[in-house]
């Protein structure tokens, strides 16, 4: 098993945006419904998560496992970001 490599900044903001995309569609499906746009942008939001994965030509095992790494990475930055823009109202 490789040891893992810490991500860029710029991964790291992609990797945040495709999270936030997947959870906006995500949540415009469970209130709106299905709809070939939502159903789309799920669709770009997890390519863009797995595109730097690919790139690294490693297993499908890995490339798999990376794409959820990377969303979950993601949606914690998002939800750090939140955290620190709320805590910073308050300091």
């Amino acid at each position: 098993m490789k040891i893992k490599v810490e991500r860029s900044k710029l991964l790291r903001a992609f990797n945040s945006i495709c999270a936030a995309l997947l959870m906006a569609s995500a949540i415009y499906i469970i209130v709106m419904g299905f709809n070939s746009v939502a159903m789309a942008t799920i669709a770009i939001s997890v390519a863009g998560a797995a595109a730097p994965l690919v790139q690294s030509d490693e297993g499908i095992l890995e490339l798999v496992i990376g794409t959820f790494e990377a969303m979950i990475d993601g949606v914690v930055a998002v939800f750090e970001g939140i955290a620190s823009a709320i805590a910073g109202l308050f300091s």
